[in-house]
């Protein structure tokens, strides 16, 4: 209470009370002198007339003191002359706020409606982009499969037309083996020569003509023709060289093979290349290649088919174990006729399980070939 005194308009409050004092004053005068003289006004007695000035002194001290507030205070004024119109004014304006109250609850309640309306269009709209990424993706996976595929077309056309074009020389090769015409097939082992690190005198010119010389031996057998009429020409004649430094320089054990390039008719010169391939040993001489029990009383057609198993599962052994087989047949070895037939005389009518041994006659290295000895044995001979 006392810390709004400061605040006060005191100027103001004193000229009030200096204006009543004097009002007041002044009515006073006049009363008394009206007093004094008896005065009478509208023709009332003077001590009525003297009420009457004093009343219209209050009622002066109180225009004057309204007239100051209304000259010195705008509210004080306004709600002197406009109290009507303000509280016409008030009641526009609360029943505007009640209106505006109303549409705000309004607005809010749409705005309420529209969040949630946005919140679902938000969550539809993630949802559309991840089916849209998802599609994205799928459309990328289609896209590199569908350029997978063109690029399998493409590869398999190009497949085809290479096979076309092999199926075209087949045939020509075909035409002229049954005309007695082909003498050496393509990729057929012409010659093979091993390069032992032990022969340090072996020069370039003579392993050349040893592999030379042995090929053109085996084609002169299958044309009858004479050895040194043979034409045979090496396409990477260089490299015989090269490997044989490279066995003397790594005191390698190498083996040379001559490959036929192409199909070769009769009189035609014979294009070979040279392919070199490491040769170790593979099965020291008297390693069992197999050792088999074979039922009793075969007869020699089962006998036969027995055999053979055993002999082609030595084939498949020994190419698994490194030996190189011949290109054309996939065979690794021979045996010779007499010792297959042995063999078989032994095992036919057997009254008892014979046992197959099948043991390396020698060394055999890379290059092979795969010789064996078979022994019979009888049946009650327990394997070692």
């Amino acid at each position: 209470m006392f810390s709004s005194l400061p605040e006060m308009n005191w100027t103001l409050i004193a000229m009030l009370l200096v204006v009543s004092a004097v009002v007041a004053f002044i009515g006073d005068i006049v009363g008394m002198r009206i007093g004094k003289r008896r005065v009478s006004i509208f023709g009332l007695r003077p001590r009525y007339t003297s009420s009457l000035v004093t009343i219209v002194t209050g009622i002066l001290i109180m225009v004057f003191t309204l007239g100051a507030l209304a000259v010195t205070s705008d509210t004080v004024r306004t709600a002197i002359f406009s109290m009507k119109i303000v509280q016409s004014q008030i009641r526009d304006l609360t029943s505007q706020l009640q209106k505006t109250r109303e549409e705000l609850a309004s607005m809010e309640e749409q705005l309420a409606e529209s969040q949630a309306a946005l919140i679902e269009k938000q969550t539809q709209l993630s949802n559309v982009q991840v089916e849209l990424e998802k599609a994205r993706k799928e459309r990328e996976l289609a896209q590199r499969q569908l350029e997978e595929l063109e690029s399998e077309r493409i590869r398999l056309n190009q497949q085809i037309e290479t096979l076309r074009q092999d199926a075209k020389l087949l045939k020509e090769g075909l035409e002229e083996l049954r005309a007695g015409r082909i003498v050496v097939f393509a990729g057929e082992l012409i010659a093979q020569k091993v390069i032992i690190p032990a022969e340090s005198d072996l020069s370039l010119e003579a392993l050349t003509e040893d592999i030379l010389a042995a090929a053109r031996y085996m084609i002169a057998l299958r044309t009858g023709a004479k050895p040194e009429e043979v034409v045979i020409r090496i396409e990477n004649a260089d490299s015989i060289e090269e490997i044989l430094e490279k066995s003397r320089r790594n005191n390698e054990r190498i083996l040379l093979r001559l490959m036929a390039s192409e199909n070769v008719i009769v009189g035609e010169p014979v294009d070979v290349r040279v392919l070199e391939y490491p040769s170790r040993l593979i099965y020291p001489g008297g390693t069992v290649l197999a050792d088999e029990v074979l039922p009793a009383g075969l007869d020699e057609g089962e006998a036969e088919g027995y055999l053979y198993v055993v002999l082609r599962e030595i084939n498949k052994k020994a190419r698994q174990d490194g030996v190189l087989p011949d290109p054309l047949r996939g065979t690794v070895g021979n045996l010779e006729a007499s010792d297959f037939f042995d063999a078989l005389e032994q095992i036919a009518y057997s009254k008892e399980p014979p046992r197959v041994i099948v043991e390396a006659e020698g060394d055999i290295y890379t290059e092979g070939p795969v010789r064996v000895k078979i022994q019979v044995l009888a049946g009650d001979i327990t394997r070692e």
